[in-house]
């Protein structure tokens, strides 16, 4: 049975107290500019939002309601990891920012979220398979919620003490001549390929014309992208630095290429850690045939 939501059990008087509360903290800090977006912590502390209510998954919530959700530490929930990355992102939006390198990030959020009953938290585990489809889009809305997706507003430097995330972040600076580089890692599904440029979640990669994984990589691939960050002019481009493969088993060594097709016809080298796949097809064919790039 689904623990019973912190919002109905949370006394009006202290959701009444944390609002005062808020309202005071908001004239004591300074506001970032209105087109850049905010951490969860900065809208946790401050009661002057654009906004008055959001719809999460197929729930609505009033502030009071958000405002509980964003100050209750997710205790390894993955739900609550979620709904403080996504509030802040609907609020930042609402606010001015430029959501549309993260609108398929928020609707696959909303529709995750519309999987559960009644109001937010659903104790999610992050390790479960759905725990962790849910901290990986978690992952990328903080991205976007610390600037790192917006142009004009990336920085490599740590957002305030008050906007630090409970989850750690997979966002580091590379280290040597590219020290001011910004690198994301995206995990989901690929929608589009066109050309050098595939999309996961509407969010646009670009991968080097000659990379070997634009020969076998299909749209549907659950893929996990590390890319490097870059500023264009007004433009945010995220550039392909490592992909791995999901759900489904892709070797690429030396311009040869292995993928496990389901049949066999392309069975893996015998050193490819593709256990599932050796088990499944060493027995049918030999392991000498490869797809070259």
């Amino acid at each position: 049975m689904r623990r019973r939501s912190i919002l109905s059990i949370v006394p009006k008087v202290a959701l009444l107290i944390l609002l005062l509360t808020l309202s005071f903290a908001g004239t004591q800090a300074q506001d970032s500019p209105a087109d850049c977006p905010l951490g969860h912590g900065y809208w946790g502390s401050h009661a002057d939002w654009p906004v008055t209510e959001l719809t999460l998954g197929s729930q609505t919530y009033n502030q009071a309601e958000l405002l509980v959700l964003l100050n209750t530490s997710s205790g390894g929930d993955a739900s609550l990891i979620l709904a403080h990355q996504l509030i802040a992102a609907k609020v930042n939006v609402a606010n001015g920012a430029d959501g549309t390198v993260i609108a398929g990030v928020m609707t696959e959020a909303d529709n995750l979220l519309s999987t559960y009953a009644d109001k937010l938290p659903y104790a999610v585990d992050p390790a479960s398979p759905e725990g962790q489809t849910l901290v990986n889009l978690a992952n990328v809305l903080d991205s976007f919620n610390n600037g790192l997706l917006s142009a004009g507003c990336m920085t490599p430097t740590p957002p305030p003490a008050e906007a630090t995330p409970e989850v750690t972040l997979e966002v580091t600076v590379v280290p040597g001549e590219d020290s001011g580089a910004i690198i994301i890692i995206i995990e989901g599904p690929v929608q589009a390929i066109n050309i050098n440029i595939i999309t996961i979640y509407n969010i646009n990669i670009q991968l080097d014309p000659d990379d070997p994984i634009l020969t076998v990589i299909q749209i549907g691939d659950v893929i996990r992208v590390s890319g490097q960050v870059v500023q264009s002019g007004t433009t945010i481009v995220i550039v392909a630095i490592n992909i791995i493969f999901i759900n489904v088993d892709v070797v690429i060594f030396e311009g040869d290429i292995w993928r496990d097709d389901g049949n066999c016809g392309n069975p893996p080298p015998p050193w490819a850690p593709a256990n599932g796949w050796h088990r499944r097809c060493d027995n049918n064919s030999g392991n000498g045939s490869s797809r070259k790039s």
